[in-house]
């Protein structure tokens, strides 16, 4: 008996991304080259390095998101931010290097519940 039954899509990748947000354990980790805009196709678990440069990680529309809480983690190597934003273009939080961000959403807006310190190895 399947556990998950996924469906593909256009691109033959199916809805196994989207699946995975609601898996906390998988992990997304990536060195960015521009901002990033989150959805549905992103885990709850983001390891994000800036790539050099502040970046802007949007946060999924509220009206998608309800529920949903998120954790970012900054990977930068440098002193290098990633800034939270939601679609609107509004700050919910700034991470610095060596912090990571719980957000959360309740349907109606974004809100930061932690900045974490953090040591990666």
């Amino acid at each position: 008996m399947a556990l998950l039954n996924v469906a593909a899509d256009a691109y033959g990748v199916g809805d196994t991304l989207a699946a995975n947000k609601r898996n906390p354990g998988i992990v997304h980790s990536a060195t960015l080259s521009g901002s990033i805009a989150l959805d549905a196709t992103y885990p709850l678990v983001l390891k994000l390095d800036p790539g050099g440069s502040a970046r802007d990680v949007t946060l999924d529309a509220v009206a998608t998101a309800e529920g949903l809480t998120r954790w970012i983690v900054n990977a930068a190597d440098a002193a290098e931010n990633l800034v939270l934003k939601n679609v609107a273009g509004s700050t919910i939080a700034t991470v610095n290097q060596n912090e990571s961000a719980v957000v959360t959403c309740d349907g109606s807006a974004w809100s930061l519940v932690a900045i974490v310190a953090i040591a990666l190895s």
